[in-house]
């Protein structure tokens, strides 16, 4: 199980390959989520330290990363498209 480290980012390496198998997100992608200054991040709801942003990526999509903070870098778990009510959250800026 290798961790690729990207910047402020890092990730396993065999998760990445699956979750682009899955979803079609490639983490390197689900990275620049971050730079969207309208991201909104909400508690993913699993009682652990993980935390959901939805944003805009750098190709212009709306996709739901699943991140947890690990010292200097965060920890990249998923990435997806955002769904429906996902979208109305960062349309709404995170007012629900």
């Amino acid at each position: 199980m290798a961790t690729v480290i990207d910047g402020d980012f890092e990730w396993d390496e065999d998760k990445a390959l699956s979750n682009v198998a899955t979803h079609g997100v490639s983490f390197p992608e689900a990275a620049t989520v971050f730079a969207d200054p309208g991201a909104v991040y909400l508690d993913d709801g699993s009682g652990t330290d993980r935390i959901m942003i939805i944003g805009t990526s750098l190709r212009e999509r709306l996709l739901c990363v699943v991140h947890a903070e690990r010292g200097a870098r965060d920890r990249i778990i998923s990435a997806r498209p955002a769904t429906r009510p996902e979208r109305d959250v960062y349309e709404s800026g995170g007012e629900t």
